[in-house]
């Protein structure tokens, strides 16, 4: 995964020049804006069997057709795998 120092290095030596006092305004709101989206990826991970769930049966409940057989929900095991597939 690239750094936005990285990004924003790349880009400016791919233009031949230095980064510009935008370009290190930027990564310095980046870095000052970090432990808020810290925490928000942290509130999103502690709910994330919650919204898996929800969205798993919102799927089930649109597309009853899942629970036939040959299809993604028609026992257990597989629906499991769909929520597995879900929170990925």
């Amino acid at each position: 995964m690239k750094s936005v120092v990285t990004t924003v290095v790349t880009a400016a030596d791919a233009a031949g020049r230095f980064p510009s006092q935008n370009d290190l305004e930027a990564v310095q709101g980046n870095i000052q804006r970090a432990t808020a989206r810290l925490e928000a990826a942290e509130k999103l991970a502690a709910g994330l069997d919650k919204v898996t769930k929800e969205a798993g049966d919102a799927c089930f409940s649109k597309y009853p057709y899942l629970k036939q057989a040959d299809e993604a929900g028609e026992n257990q095991v597989k629906v499991d795998k769909c929520y597995r597939d879900i929170a990925h």
